[in-house]
């Protein structure tokens, strides 16, 4: 399981509370949406495969074809510590993407289950974030943020991306808000992703922009509940396709609203086999 499996289910059962649904503001998604949405779902799916965290220089691919969109002409793929992933330069896109491995060891449940709300006002005033996720962002900001300089002089004219699913979804969001507070221009696109942090961080995200998209019933994104103090950035782009199932444009529901309780909150039940499914099976290399 990409995330909190059946631990995160324990932990929720008594704390989930949903409120009265707030109205969706649906619109539709074009072709070309659906086609970013794709590129950069695996390109966190990339992630879990440990030939990619585990090489530099190397093409990033993936077994079990997970990933067929992101193997030509890629390269330069780097491991960044416990907080897994890798940084590539896609001269095919003319990208330079950043994509976070959910969890897998120990160091990153320990950090999923830290979620006190602790002081981000590195980020933005009065906001709060999960402290786990924090702090495993903290732990390669220095080095991540090297690496990204030294890219962007090489190849100024690529666009950078940061994505990840799950835990992985959790770091690139808060990196992509520090990162825009040290004036880079980037896009950010998240796929199962927690609450990260208070409404006010919420809030601070949604006028940065955020691709965030959901599965269903997928239970990690209503965690750490609401009730908590924890929010969700808009808008949210909502799968409602089955598991295994071909996506379309038409399964797609972006909903408009920080901290919605529509779309994946307002959804009838909770399902962990949801998280697995992005489009593609995003943490399909575990």
């Amino acid at each position: 399981m990409g995330f909190l499996g059946q631990l995160w289910t324990l932990v929720a059962a008594a704390a989930l509370a949903v409120a009265a649904p707030a109205r969706p503001m649906p619109r539709a998604v074009s072709s070309a949406v659906l086609g970013e949405l794709t590129l950069f779902a695996e390109y966190a799916a990339a992630s879990y495969c440990t030939n990619n965290i585990n090489s530099t220089g190397n093409a990033v691919a993936c077994s079990g074809d997970y990933c067929p969109l992101v193997q030509p002409d890629l390269f330069s793929s780097t491991d960044f510590g416990d907080v897994a992933g890798f940084f590539a330069v896609d001269p095919t896109n003319k990208l330079l993407v950043l994509s976070f491995r959910g969890s897998r060891t120990i160091s990153t449940w320990i950090a999923n289950l830290d979620f006190g709300a602790t002081d981000a006002s590195s980020l933005c005033d009065g906001c709060k974030a999960h402290s786990g996720f924090l702090k495993s962002w903290e732990s390669v900001s220095d080095e991540l943020t090297s690496q990204i300089a030294s890219a962007k002089s090489t190849y100024p004219s690529y666009t950078l991306v940061l994505t990840g699913h799950s835990f992985g979804a959790a770091v690139a969001a808060l990196g992509a808000t520090a990162l825009r507070n040290a004036g880079y221009d980037l896009d950010l696109y998240t796929y199962g992703q927690p609450r990260v942090g208070s409404t006010a961080l919420a809030e601070y995200m949604t006028n940065q922009g955020v691709w965030r998209v959901t599965h269903t019933m997928d239970l990690v994104p209503r965690l750490p509940p609401a009730s908590w103090g924890f929010s969700h950035a808009s808008p949210e782009y909502w799968i409602t396709s089955g598991n295994d199932v071909t996506v379309t444009t038409g399964d797609i529901t972006e909903i408009v609203g920080v901290g919605s309780t529509a779309g994946n909150a307002g959804a009838s039940g909770t399902s962990v086999e949801a998280h697995n499914w992005y489009i593609v099976h995003i943490d399909g290399c575990q």
